[in-house]
């Protein structure tokens, strides 16, 4: 059995984080291509969205290439003391400002479909930015403890044993492991439940021609057709970070357990096939299961979404067709060009 799990995880890190590693690598990068536009921009939740994508890509090209290197190679954390400290830094942080965007998220798009405009007023660009700024130092910040006390102990990169393997035991259960998809559930299923009751309050008829004051989209749309233009963008977000919430939760839940189990059990005496059982299935909660979520959210959206799927094309069309000059339509701009200074010119004189 030990063999079977041994060839069976060389095999996943070989091929499985080699293939997370390409597609999540093509994936955010396109991802953040489209979220970077001025028209994204100006959303906070689209603000909050394209924050995780660009610390999923960062994750992605300093995780992924170790893990994949392990495959056939022993893996650098258990025989670095340095790249222990570094890595288990670096993997912590990263995942926890991911989780932290998309909470920050979640309360952004309950806030927007609240019935009452102050705490409507939390969900605009402005805010996002402050809360991103926070999010982001608080979680460079908090896990440094992790480089501290992260060290090789029986050819293993693992917490220093004692009093802080019982605190990373209880740091991990309770901030990595049940905090961040409980908040995204209880969050985004209000923010789902508003949104059902807002809609039938909007109705165009009643929608005064002229300005109208636009609560739910962080903007002052002038007429009724853009006020349903941006209304339509805001509920597909809604939808995608509901369904990304989804795929969080099933890729999430072995390694919320499994931290669980490890911590009531650290005292137990264990067998040798049980202790490669049970690394086998940490290995395959994290990183393997939870990579999946930095990996897929371009690919999530684009099945779930034709206003994205729109954008994508637009993506590819600009960057195919743009800046695209042929040499006659070169002529003639720089025929017009001469015209149009021949004709000041004559009514100069």
């Amino acid at each position: 059995m030990p063999i079977t799990l041994a060839q069976a995880q060389r095999a996943m890190s070989s091929y499985g984080l080699s293939t997370f590693y390409i597609l999540g690598t093509i994936g955010n990068f396109l991802l953040i291509c489209i979220l970077i536009q001025r028209t994204h921009r100006q959303n906070s939740c689209a603000l909050y969205l394209l924050s995780a994508t660009i610390v999923n890509f960062i994750l992605i090209q300093c995780i992924l290439p170790a893990g994949i290197y392990s495959a056939d190679h022993v893996d650098p954390q258990n025989i670095s003391p340095i790249w222990c400290k570094i890595r288990s830094y670096s993997f912590n942080s990263l995942l926890m400002l991911y989780r932290w965007y998309k909470m920050a998220a979640c309360l952004d798009r309950a806030a927007m479909c609240n019935r009452h405009a102050r705490i409507r007023s939390f969900s605009n660009a402005r805010v996002a930015r402050r809360t991103i700024l926070i999010i982001t130092i608080v979680w460079l910040l908090i896990p440094i403890h992790l480089a501290a006390y992260f060290r090789i102990e029986s050819n293993r990169c693992i917490p220093q044993s004692g009093i802080y393997a019982k605190f990373f035991s209880m740091y991990s259960i309770v901030i990595s492991g049940w905090s961040p998809p409980i908040v995204m559930a209880i969050f985004g299923y209000i923010a789902y439940k508003n949104l059902k009751k807002v809609k039938p309050r909007i109705n165009p008829s009643t929608v005064p021609t002229g300005i109208i004051n636009d609560h739910l989209n962080n903007n002052i749309a002038s007429r009724t057709s853009d006020f349903h233009y941006i209304s339509k963008r805001n509920r597909q977000l809604l939808l995608l970070l509901i369904c990304e919430i989804i795929l969080y939760m099933c890729t999430n839940l072995l390694y919320s357990v499994n931290i669980t189990y490890s911590a009531i059990t650290s005292d137990v005496s264990k067998s040798s096939d049980r202790i490669y059982i049970e690394s086998f299935i940490a290995y395959f909660s994290s990183p393997f299961l939870i990579i999946i979520n930095n990996c897929a959210p371009f690919y999530l959206y684009l099945i779930i979404s034709s206003k994205f799927r729109h954008d994508v094309q637009k993506l590819f069309t600009y960057c195919c067709y743009s800046h695209k000059i042929t040499p006659t339509q070169n002529n003639q701009l720089t025929t017009i060009s001469k015209r149009g200074t021949i004709i000041n010119h004559n009514n100069d004189l």
